[in-house]
């Protein structure tokens, strides 16, 4: 009975690695695919327009005051489409940091874009990175 109580405990521990592995598979896997990352390879006169409204958000987006004081090397994911209006529609965001999920998805909406000519109504990706 011993035996199996410490196979199961070791199996449990098996699938959280394998599940935090995993995850990071999938966070790194959305970088190389993020929207912003291509205009960056990229030349077209769309891409340089992504481009500038990447920067543009990342310029807005501070660094959380309340994480000041702790050691953190977080990437966030952003799914968003422009608005018309100059205003960000937060799709999805990915992390494992619930408070920076939190607090990016309220960045964006109370950001007022000044380059979004051109890619209103489009669906981007972004990566963002918060360390200290």
């Amino acid at each position: 009975m011993l035996r199996y109580i410490i196979e199961n405990k070791k199996l449990s521990q098996l699938m959280k690695l394998f599940n935090f592995v995993l995850l990071n598979m999938l966070l790194l896997g959305g970088l190389s695919l993020s929207t912003c990352n291509k205009a960056n390879a990229a030349e077209r006169p769309e891409a340089k327009k992504i481009k500038a409204i990447c920067t543009e958000i990342k310029e807005k987006v501070p660094y959380p005051d309340e994480l000041l004081n702790l050691k953190l090397n977080e990437k966030v994911i952003v799914e968003f489409k422009v608005k018309e209006d100059k205003t960000i529609e937060v799709i999805a965001v990915e992390t494992l940091n619930n408070f920076l999920k939190l607090y990016v998805k309220k960045q964006l909406e109370n950001i007022q874009l000044n380059n979004l000519e051109g890619v209103e109504g489009k669906t981007l990706q972004l990566m963002l990175l918060f360390t200290n």
